[in-house]
């Protein structure tokens, strides 16, 4: 089981930006997705805004690292 999430650990914006930087096929999907997520989280005008741009983040993370979903 994985440990705890250190506060020095990067966020999965950060990854996903790095990802793109490194010349993913869809790095300009992945910065997009990256944006709408901390956009979200920073202006938070509801739970189901800030949790759906999550979701299609962690979906697309998911698909271009063959991370599993859940």
């Amino acid at each position: 089981m994985p440990g705890p999430v250190s506060d020095s650990a990067p966020s999965l914006p950060e990854r996903m930006r790095a990802l793109a930087q490194r010349g993913h096929p869809r790095g300009a999907e992945l910065i997009e997705k990256a944006n709408a997520m901390e956009d979200a989280a920073t202006e938070f005008k509801d739970a189901k805004t800030v949790l759906g741009t999550w979701a299609r983040a962690r979906r697309l993370w998911c698909e271009c690292t063959g991370e599993p979903l859940i």
